[in-house]
């Protein structure tokens, strides 16, 4: 996997390109993937997918012909989609153009412009602090191409009722933690997954760019969200000691309790949804509103080196993306053994003094048994399970899973599938 890794994090990876195709030509060779492929020009809901950027070189020299910058050094050191821009330019117009990190002074940023015509250079800022000079001459050759957009597609269990998404993205050259982490993590859930028996739900792994490769995935109905049970986005998952959940925008689906449930056992930090972040943003738009979770390590806006050449091979580790992994996977068959329930009474609470199951005199007040069987009965509505009810009702699995298999022998209620 170390090898794939590598292959990947090599490639100029953007939103749409070549490079793009090579990634997912790598992938393909790890787990068998159906490709979708979308013009340049597709309108996509509010969107259009953008053209391929194609830059032949990007040279920032002195007037003494001295090099300053080049992207052949490292992609990063040019703005990802820049325009073309050829000629002298005063330091104070050339400082406009030119993007740093202060925080970590020896690094270069990784910096777009996928939708707006500009041009520019990223640099360290000790060497921004270095340009004395007053003027200097700037190369910076670019195309931009008609071509397609992108997307790999992995399923196991073809075919059940619903589908649970699993997706991470390819688009950001030369980070290993910010999205590439997240792609190594699937090939080995995929395999993982790959090995288990009598699963319900049908798995759907995707490979894109971010952004424009979920909203190409919901405008073209590739994904309905109606056959959603849930989604996660896998990100940032090689380097940190805890791990960070973030909710789906509901906060308390099941997918929410059984992970919370999960993590217990390990370091970790419950965080709320924020229409901000990564694909979670799309999955949970209005009119679409499938429940998408985020499992991470250190998340994206808590590491210095997030979006800057210091997120490379060497930030992360190959064996906490495995950790994070087995994780995920305990998450997910979790999900899939908890049935959720349903009332077998029609209209309201059923009548319990014919089960035996009411007190014989009527005193104020109740036991702790009435009450949590009467959470039981009031979340028997077919959107929970027995973890999402210890959650809402405070209540020990022990004790809630005793009690559904009492109310279940008294035929009130049932499993749903």
């Amino acid at each position: 996997m170390q090898k794939i890794y590598k292959q990947l994090f090599d490639l100029n990876r953007s939103l749409v390109g070549k490079d793009n195709d090579k990634a997912l030509e790598i992938i393909n060779s790890n787990i068998s993937l159906k490709l979708y492929k979308f013009k340049s020009g597709t309108k996509c809901f509010d969107w259009t997918i953008p053209k391929e950027w194609k830059l032949n070189r990007a040279v920032l020299k002195n007037l003494k012909g001295n090099i300053i910058i080049n992207s052949n050094d490292n992609i990063l050191h040019v703005l990802n989609y820049s325009t073309s821009f050829k000629g002298i330019v005063k330091k104070e117009d050339l400082l406009k153009h030119l993007h740093t990190n202060p925080k970590l002074p020896d690094s270069i940023p990784y910096r777009t412009s996928y939708y707006d015509k500009s041009w520019g250079f990223c640099l360290s800022h000790n060497q921004y602090l270095k340009l004395k000079d007053k003027e200097y001459f700037v190369d910076i050759d670019s195309e931009f191409m008609n071509s397609h957009l992108s997307i790999g597609e992995a399923t196991i269990n073809e075919g059940c009722k619903k589908t649970i998404i699993l997706s991470s993205y390819i688009c950001h050259p030369q980070q290993a933690n910010d999205g590439l982490s997240g792609v190594i993590l699937l090939l080995y859930l995929y395999k993982l997954l790959l090995k288990e028996k009598k699963l319900k739900f049908t798995y759907k792994f995707y490979f894109l760019p971010e952004t424009i490769g979920t909203i190409v995935l919901l405008s073209k109905k590739i994904i309905n969200p109606k056959n959603i049970e849930y989604a996660i986005v896998s990100t940032c998952v090689g380097h940190g000691k805890k791990i960070t959940y973030k909710k789906t925008f509901i906060g308390n689906h099941s997918i929410d309790n059984i992970s919370k449930f999960v993590l217990k056992k390990y370091d970790n930090r419950i965080a709320d949804y924020t229409p901000v972040g990564s694909d979670e943003r799309q999955y949970s738009s209005p009119n679409i509103e499938i429940p998408c979770a985020s499992i991470m390590r250190t998340p994206y806006y808590e590491f210095d080196e997030y979006h800057t050449s210091f997120d490379n091979l060497n930030f992360v580790s190959l064996d906490l993306i495995k950790k994070t992994a087995d994780i995920y996977k305990k998450i997910i068959l979790l999900y899939e053994k908890n049935k959720k329930i349903v009332s077998k009474i029609q209209g309201c609470e059923p009548f319990l003094s014919k089960c035996n199951l009411y007190r014989k005199i009527s005193v104020p007040g109740h036991n702790d048994e009435s009450i949590l069987r009467n959470w039981i009965l009031h979340l028997s509505n077919g959107n929970n399970n027995a973890i999402d009810i210890c959650e809402k009702s405070g209540y020990s699995l022990d004790k809630v899973g005793k009690n559904i298999k009492i109310l279940i022998g008294k035929k009130l209620i049932k499993y749903l599938f």
